[in-house]
């Protein structure tokens, strides 16, 4: 060809679509590094954006070098490596450029619009500076108005891929469309830019001798490697990033099985033990080394629970998620309720690994238990209040009623004298009936109680219990001259009136000693004797001693408690201790 000639260049297809493709996959690389690269913190983030601006610097060299190689001239063309190497460069600096800007905490609008024209007067340095890199018998000649063009387009996929990685790096890394949809905008506008600027170049043959010291000609095999080395790169940046989050994943998970209230037992499809938690080894006291590797029907199922056991495992392995209270056994032998759940867990191959989970129950089962026991006795005690009514009614009252109707039955002509009589008698009738219902009255509800409060009702009681026993009580107290809340004042009054009847009953003494106190907040009852005493334990687990355990539970519904000192021989002292449990429990002032 003359010289002065313009050379013709063709494309190659194939390196074309290899170098957009290039572009696209730096995209990616990009906003994904942006995003995990954010969260990072310290040595991490520096290590972080140097990775990551070295693998996106190479993405973009590459993705023009292969771009470059696709424009076929008729002439042999080789490329000083240390000129290629500085374009090197300028691809790394712009990319750590662009990753510091994206991944700091806020970013100003001037910011990202100053970061898009540094690095896309960046990425313009790397294209040009890659033709420079050309050695050729040809002379380059550039158009101004296009290269500005391709300056501009280069400055404009930069703000786009700013304003991409900056939206990107908040949201979660499972926005896997949007990402790719995001590379495939930002790698088309990169690969843009250069093609704008290939277009702005023109060569013609030159005459001139070729400077040959240190360029060299660039085989297929030499572009395969090109290629290849910078895809691995990028891969690599992405898998590494993507192996980093799946660890980080996998350690919370880690963390949250372990520290899991729950005793968690993860079982494979033949029902043997892959892995235990800490609350499985404090709960049932196996170790992960003991639990491992055994079956969990043989650790921790009695075998009276087998069978059920085993249609649970039948569910489970149809896929359903099961849940019922069971009995299972610790590593001594004990017992205890649990709520058990077990969840299949699809895995790939069609294999079904299960979760199960245990809570212990057995404080619920025994404050059911506990409940159940409590209605019994209540219902027990009433009917025994029934009974006692039924028979002071009948027995004492109703006798009173027939012998003042006999008196008042007509007979004959009545003497005047006998008349007088008869009414006398009547009319003392009438007067003991009206004793016994008052005093039926107030064993059924003291009227002072509910008018005047726990300290006259403790008075008057105590009062009518010595006229009725014949027993002394030496009663002192102190805080007690104002009201208290209804049902303290009634456990209160309930408690005492039992301790003094099972003394009255049982300890043959002639007398007892009464004690009640205000001590902050806990309203204090002490009721001793030095009587024939017993063995409390015994007797609260004796079925006929309803007193004595309807006493504990009027306490323990108040959230109290009480206590029985005694033995054979040695007296007794009752305490009991009522907490007030609001403001409306103090006495008034």
């Amino acid at each position: 060809m003359p010289v002065g000639a313009e050379i013709p260049g063709p494309y190659d297809p194939l390196l074309v679509v290899v170098s957009v493709l290039i572009a696209i996959l730096a995209s990616y690389t990009a906003i994904d590094l942006a995003i995990r690269v954010t969260a990072a913190r310290g040595r991490a983030r520096r290590v972080g954006l140097i990775c990551g601006s070295v693998a996106m610097g190479i993405g973009i060299w590459s993705m023009h070098y292969v771009a470059m190689l696709a424009f076929r001239l008729p002439i042999p063309v080789r490329y000083h490596w240390p000129t290629a190497l500085l374009s090197l460069l300028a691809g790394i600096v712009s990319s750590a450029l662009a990753l510091y800007i994206v991944t700091r905490p806020r970013v100003p609008a001037a910011w990202i619009l100053g970061g898009s024209v540094l690095q896309g007067s960046g990425i313009a340095t790397l294209h040009y500076t890659a033709m420079a890199s050309m050695r050729m018998e040809a002379e380059s000649h550039y158009s101004a108005p296009i290269v500005s063009l391709s300056v501009l387009v280069a400055i404009v996929s930069s703000l786009l891929s700013l304003c991409l990685a900056f939206v990107f790096r908040g949201g979660p890394i499972s926005w896997k469309l949007r990402k790719v949809g995001s590379a495939l905008s930002m790698g088309v506008a990169i690969a843009a830019m250069h093609y704008t600027g290939m277009a702005a170049v023109s060569f013609t043959v030159s005459g001139m001798a070729l400077n040959l010291a240190n360029a060299v000609l660039i085989s297929s095999l030499g572009l395969a490697g090109i290629v290849a080395v910078s895809v691995m790169v990028m891969l690599a940046t992405v898998v590494t990033g993507l192996v980093d989050q799946l660890q980080k994943q996998k350690n919370l998970l880690d963390e949250l099985f372990e520290q899991a209230p729950q005793a968690i037992t993860l079982v494979d499809r033949d029902g043997m033990v892959v892995r235990v938690n800490r609350e499985f080894e404090r709960l049932f006291g196996y170790s992960p080394g003991e639990a491992v590797g055994r079956r969990l029907s043989e650790l921790i199922v009695p075998a009276d629970a087998q069978e059920e056991f085993e249609r649970r495992t039948e569910q489970v392995a149809q896929g359903q998620r099961v849940e019922t209270e069971s009995v299972r056994r610790r590593k001594d032998g004990s017992p205890l309720h649990v709520l058990a759940v077990s969840v299949p867990v699809s895995l790939p191959g069609d294999q079904i690994a299960v979760y199960d989970v245990h809570l212990d129950i057995t404080k619920r089962k025994e404050a059911d238990a506990a409940l159940q026991t409590l209605s019994r006795r209540l219902l027990a005690v009433q009917e025994d209040e029934r009974q006692h009514l039924a028979r002071e009614l009948h027995d004492e009252i109703g006798q009173l009623l027939t012998g003042l109707g006999l008196l008042l039955k007509p007979n004959g002509e009545w003497p005047v004298g006998p008349v007088k009589t008869r009414f006398d008698q009547a009319r003392s009738m009438v007067d003991e009936l009206l004793g016994k219902v008052r005093r039926l009255s107030f064993d059924l509800r003291p009227a002072d109680l509910d008018q005047l409060g726990l300290l006259p009702a403790l008075l008057a009681f105590f009062e009518r219990f010595t006229e009725t026993t014949g027993m002394l009580v030496d009663f002192k107290h102190k805080g007690l001259d104002g009201r208290f809340a209804t049902e303290l004042e009634t456990a209160a009054y309930r408690i005492i009136q039992e301790a003094l009847t099972n003394v009255a009953r049982h300890a043959g003494v002639a007398g007892a000693v009464v004690r009640v106190w205000l001590d902050g907040n806990v309203l204090n009852l002490r009721v001793e004797d030095r009587g024939s005493g017993f063995d409390p334990e015994a007797a609260l687990k004796a079925a006929r001693t309803r007193g004595l355990a309807g006493m504990q539970e009027r306490a323990m519904l108040l959230g109290g408690g009480m206590t029985v000192e005694s033995a054979p021989g040695r007296g007794t002292t009752v305490s009991v201790e009522l907490p007030l449990r609001n403001a409306g429990d103090e006495p008034a002032a």
